[in-house]
């Protein structure tokens, strides 16, 4: 799809998702006026920021591989999905106790009783964005009461569109709190939406407090 094009394509999605340009432009973080100009032509797409791409991306619910595609003829050497490390959930609540008398998840794998919190979820961490600190097939506790973000800590974040990400909070040049990954190869990020799952605590099997 030629440049040129891109503005169709975009009124195109926007009615798709029955959305206002003003409310994409308020889940992408930008002014309406902004994108209404580029809808117009009156502003040009090859100037726009590719961080203010990847936002619209996520307001359109589209891979910001494809918007990059369409507005500059090549796909960007970060993909939009590898932003997050994926987790996958294991347990809420324990299910009940194996035979030497440890909670156990619902694959029979035992939880470390010593460590282990009421109300406590487990998660498996998927890629390698958070290497390494935390490594593909381990496992971290999380307290789902501790939700209020703070500097330097690990918590497991539900992002629309994404589903759960495992991420280290951290308060930039800009004063913002970002989701930042320990792996220097995953770029910050800051979503416009996302759901605080809890802070993860604990790291199996290393056996480390976070």
């Amino acid at each position: 799809m030629p440049v040129d094009d891109v503005s169709l394509f975009v009124q195109k999605r926007i009615k798709e998702l029955g959305l206002s340009v003003r409310k994409v432009a308020s889940m992408a973080g930008i002014s309406h006026t902004h994108l209404g100009n580029l809808i117009r032509g009156i502003s040009s797409w090859k100037e726009v920021q590719f961080s203010t791409l990847e936002r619209l991306a996520y307001a359109l619910d589209i891979p910001v591989n494809d918007l990059i595609y369409l507005v500059r003829g090549k796909v960007p050497s970060l993909d939009h999905r590898e932003r997050v490390t994926p987790v996958r959930f294991l347990i809420q609540p324990v299910r009940g106790l194996a035979s030497a008398g440890q909670p156990v998840d619902p694959e029979g794998v035992p939880v470390l009783a010593d460590v282990w919190r009421r109300g406590s979820l487990l998660y498996r961490v998927e890629g390698d964005s958070m290497a390494p600190t935390l490594h593909d097939g381990d496992r971290v506790y999380v307290d789902p009461s501790e939700t209020e973000l703070r500097e330097g800590r690990i918590y497991i974040c539900e992002i629309p569109g994404d589903g759960h990400t495992i991420k280290r909070v951290r308060r930039l040049d800009d004063g913002q709190l970002w989701l930042v990954s320990d792996n220097p190869a995953y770029r910050p990020w800051r979503p416009s939406e996302m759901r605080i799952v809890g802070r993860v605590y604990y790291h199996d099997p290393v056996g480390g407090r976070l």
